[in-house]
């Protein structure tokens, strides 16, 4: 349910909160830090994010950036309670009593007494050993909310059938190109929030340039990037768009002053590709490589 009314608290933007099917809140627009490996240069992004307005960061253990991550929380001065905070947990860390421990360490590395969402980064591995764990940490009050990322829609049917809390959030790679209508609509029947990562399809040429979209963002003096948002906001998904300079940051925040109407919702419906930029998940190439990642580890 999106709360259009209120705002998390200090935010210098009105981004409106979508309640989670545990009643908890989650912002619709958030920052994400993937690729940022520099531990200055995250740090300073995280800052400059909570500067611009944002209130929602995405991290990950395999990103390598929770301690710049934690850093930036440590210096800012928005408080705790205003900043929701997300962790991943990697694969190689799926499993009975494994997973609690990579969170606890993820605390440890974020400088953090609680997570506001924890997902299992992946559907491969023992992910019904890490869910178990990260329903105890919900119950030992480490972290609040617990879902899952990259899940089709039989994989969150079994694991919500076969555990006691169902998964709050689902991230899926989710952009003009790559719509996921099916999967977004199972979620939307469930309570399970979709959260888009690779908002802008990150970032071809192609999709910032489609005639449509380029004449939507004229007739509302916004570029495409804010369209391209606007839509997935108004499709009702949480989004975490990147950016490293602050410029684009402030900009990717300037979406929640226009509303696009149900035709202009329908041409851009059309222009789905159901094209992917990460590995077609049920081909046996790509669980070859994620059996793989398993195997290596992550030394962290």
């Amino acid at each position: 349910m999106i709360d259009s009314v209120k705002s998390m608290r200090g935010s210098k933007k009105m981004i409106p909160t979508i309640q989670l099917n545990n009643g908890q809140k989650i912002p619709q627009e958030g920052f994400g830090t993937f690729q940022i490996t520099d531990f200055e240069t995250c740090k300073t992004a995280v800052l400059n994010a909570l500067n611009a307005g944002y209130r929602l960061i995405d991290t990950a253990q395999v990103y390598r950036n929770e301690r710049a991550v934690g850093a930036a929380l440590q210096e800012t001065t928005v408080p705790r309670a205003d900043i929701f905070v997300t962790t991943k947990v990697w694969l190689p860390f799926f499993g009975d009593k494994i997973t609690a421990q990579s969170v606890d360490n993820s605390l440890q590395r974020l400088g953090l007494d609680y997570l506001d969402l924890v997902l299992l980064h992946e559907p491969y591995g023992d992910y019904y050993g890490a869910y178990r764990d990260l329903e105890k940490l919900v119950a030992a009050g480490k972290v609040k909310s617990i879902g899952v990322s990259n899940f089709d829609a039989g994989q969150l049917l079994d694991l919500s059938h076969q555990m006691k809390i169902t998964p709050a959030v689902n991230q899926i790679e989710l952009n003009l190109y790559q719509q996921q209508t099916a999967l977004r609509k199972f979620q939307n029947e469930r309570g399970i929030v979709t959260e888009a990562w690779a908002p802008l399809g990150e970032t071809s040429g192609a999709i910032l340039q489609e005639p449509a979209v380029l004449q939507i963002a004229e007739r509302y003096h916004k570029t495409s990037a804010q369209v391209l948002l606007r839509y997935l906001v108004q499709l009702g998904a949480v989004i975490i768009p990147k950016a490293a300079q602050f410029q684009h940051m402030q900009a990717n925040l300037e979406i929640w002053d226009f509303n696009l109407t149900p035709k202009e919702m329908n041409q851009l419906a059309n222009l789905n590709k159901n094209n992917w930029l990460s590995p077609n998940r049920h081909s046996l190439c790509a669980t070859q490589h994620y059996m793989d990642l398993i195997d290596e580890g992550l030394d962290y």
